[in-house]
């Protein structure tokens, strides 16, 4: 859901839109809850904070820290000089607070020779909350991207900060932030291998950046959050049907595993989880058990995006919104997967109208039990 203009996704730009809208294939049949570990850190979202006054990012983040969050996610700041010394002072910010980074790394217009955004127009604005289009990944101009990567990082150890996680790419798996992805039609298998070879290799040129050891070899790497769209509901298809076969096919691609090599390892699955608030446990666990069968459980699943709408509450069962975050947090604690922690999207859909905590944000502190 993170963009660097407006953020969207196919379940939840919906409530936004519309209110401000071991593999497992031979166990299968084996239940998915189980008794399991309880989620010990948890994380907030707050998209493009770089772009708001610094003392709405100090309030943030201090507010954040006072939920007992102990993870921050944001994009790493684009390529302008004036974007990338705010990242750097909100990566400050954060440490200040006591709070580990999560850096959502997304290609940016500097990265291509010739940027040019595909399917822009009211269609798309529709869709996915903005007009501009999305670029392709498979068109990055690596060496490029590369050197962007460089002057980020470099001006990031240079403040003597560091940054804990990195997430590479976000729900690449539609066309709102993928335009690879075909427009209207389903992807036949030359356009949908070439977004999973563009992929890999966006991949590998951040992660080996990442992992040089002037940098952060210590960090995670995340693959990109998986958006999930609706085979259903989403016809004709505007994305990729099953989306964790992306991840999977990364272990051997063109002779090469692009999830596990001399030159870095990925810590993690990221996903994104936007479930039914009238059936939430079945929801959560159906999409957590779609990833599994088609990556395994070899790394943890971390959820970089989950959320529940306002406007959807109090639901048929008559819960409040804190019910279903307490809810939410108690699933993962009996979900048979290893996990990382789970980062709530968004901190501004826990504001009032005047910009103060809504009391139902404080139920978050469930996760870190």
């Amino acid at each position: 859901m993170l963009s660097t203009k407006r953020c969207s996704h196919p379940a939840f730009s919906a409530y936004r839109l519309s209110a401000s809208f071991i593999l497992l294939g031979c166990l299968f049949l084996a239940p998915i809850l189980a008794p399991a570990q309880t989620a010990k850190e948890f994380g907030i979202d707050r998209s493009n904070l770089t772009r708001l006054g610094q003392d709405v990012q100090e309030q943030t983040l201090k507010d954040i820290h006072a939920l007992h969050a102990t993870w921050f996610r944001d994009v790493l700041g684009a390529g302008t000089p004036s974007a990338m010394a705010a990242f750097v002072n909100e990566v400050k910010v954060a440490k200040q607070n006591d709070l580990k980074f999560l850096a959502n790394v997304l290609p940016s217009g500097p990265d291509y020779d010739n940027p040019r955004n595909e399917n822009e127009g009211e269609d798309f604005k529709r869709r996915c909350g903005w007009g501009g289009g999305s670029l392709k990944i498979s068109q990055i101009n690596l060496t490029k991207f590369s050197q962007r990567m460089h002057t980020q990082l470099d001006l990031v150890k240079a403040a003597n900060l560091t940054i804990d996680a990195f997430e590479i790419g976000n729900e690449v798996d539609w066309i709102c932030f993928n335009g690879d992805v075909p427009n209207g039609h389903e992807a036949t298998q030359e356009e949908y291998m070439n977004a999973v070879r563009g992929y890999a290799h966006f991949l590998k040129a951040a992660a080996e950046i990442i992992h040089d050891p002037h940098y952060f070899p210590n960090a995670k790497i995340i693959t990109f959050g998986i958006a999930h769209s609706n085979d259903q509901r989403d016809k004709p298809a505007h994305h990729f049907s099953k989306p964790a076969r992306m991840v999977a096919l990364l272990r051997n691609l063109d002779g090469f595993n692009y999830l596990d090599n001399p030159l870095y390892h990925v810590d993690g699955y990221g996903t994104h989880i936007y479930p039914n608030p009238d059936n939430l446990e079945q929801s959560v666990t159906d999409l957590i058990r779609q990833d599994s069968e088609l990556l395994g459980t070899d790394k943890p699943t971390w959820i970089t995006e989950w959320g529940l709408p306002p406007n959807a509450y109090p639901n048929k069962k008559r819960q409040t919104r804190a019910d279903g975050i307490r809810e939410f947090c108690a699933i993962l604690d009996k979900v048979h997967s290893p996990f990382g922690p789970p980062f709530y999207y968004a901190y501004n859909l826990l504001l009032d109208e005047n910009k103060r905590l809504l009391p139902e944000a404080s139920a978050l502190t469930a996760c870190s039990r």
